[in-house]
């Protein structure tokens, strides 16, 4: 009884129950302090220059994440602060149940991420623990939370049974369509798909544009963007409009993404074979024509 009293764990729990609980609740105090101060210190979200030096293809998802997580200081500090407050409010009896359920949420999003994208199984291993002994403090007041949410909430009145259902089909009519919609933008709006999409390698000919540091090395039909092309001459990109016409293996591009009525870039035709591109014509100044062979680059 007196150690409880002590740790603040509130009457009804039973003594085995009330350690466990008192352990879970300081134990992930502990870690979100941890982990909030290790943001503020620059011992988390810190990323090497090699890697910040790869192609984001090349980048894995434990990298990846923790680019993302630094990108921002304001956003990264914010997460840290926010770790800190939850595990000091866990330390409170009156604060104990808000920080635990806010912590959940916290925590269970840390463990997905984790898991889903490769973080070192350590990290992974101590995110799953912690949110598994915010489960626990959480769990330990199930009646408390059944009561807010659910038992003291007004009751339907089974006399508006009409309009319940009235809701339940405008709900179900709402989100048809928005998925619809949805659907519709990625897969018609945002794609017109070509033979040509992906990224491609020039391996023979040479294409470089005047104010241009190096010449033409990579090309991006882009699958995710109708019309869409993009130029990478070394670590230079510039985005064009283009068009493709299967039948009679055309290409043409323009200056400006959209706007095939922007001066024209250039005009030709095209040969693929499997992973083999050739393109053959004329860039705007270029006096002669130019033949690129170019070979599909396979990403992740």
């Amino acid at each position: 009884m007196l150690f409880a009293v002590h740790v603040g764990i509130g009457p009804g729990f039973g003594a085995t129950g009330g350690t466990m609980y008192a352990f879970c609740r300081y134990a992930a105090a502990l870690v979100l302090v941890v982990y909030g101060c290790a943001k503020l210190t620059g011992a988390q979200f810190t990323v090497l220059s090699s890697e910040l030096d790869k192609p984001m293809g090349d980048v894995s998802g434990f990298w990846l994440t923790w680019h993302y997580f630094s990108f921002s200081p304001i956003f990264g500090t914010l997460v840290a602060l926010v770790q800190i407050i939850l595990g000091v409010l866990l330390c409170w009896r009156r604060t104990t149940l808000i920080a635990a359920c806010a912590g959940l949420g916290v925590l269970a999003t840390i463990t997905l991420i984790d898991l889903t994208y490769g973080i070192d199984p350590g990290g992974t291993v101590m995110a799953a623990s912690t949110t598994a002994c915010l489960g626990y403090v959480v769990s330990r007041h199930r009646a408390q939370l059944r009561r807010v949410f659910w038992t003291d909430q007004p009751s339907p009145d089974t006399r508006h049974r009409p309009t319940v259902m009235v809701k339940i089909g405008v709900l179900a009519v709402v989100t048809a369509a928005v998925f619809a919609g949805t659907y519709w933008l990625a897969n018609e709006n945002n794609r017109a798909p070509t033979p040509l999409d992906g990224a491609w390698q020039v391996h023979t000919g040479t294409y470089q544009p005047t104010g241009s540091p190096r010449p033409l090395d990579r090309v991006y039909f882009e699958y995710n963007r109708a019309r869409l092309v993009v130029f990478r001459f070394d670590n230079h990109w510039i985005e064009h409009d283009f068009e493709v016409d299967p039948t009679r293996r055309e290409l043409r591009m323009w200056e400006t993404w959209l706007h095939p009525d922007s001066p024209p870039v250039f005009t030709g035709t095209y040969e693929l074979t499997g992973d083999r591109l050739t393109i053959t014509g004329t860039f705007t100044g270029n006096a002669s024509p130019v033949r690129l062979e170019l070979t599909r680059i396979h990403n992740r």
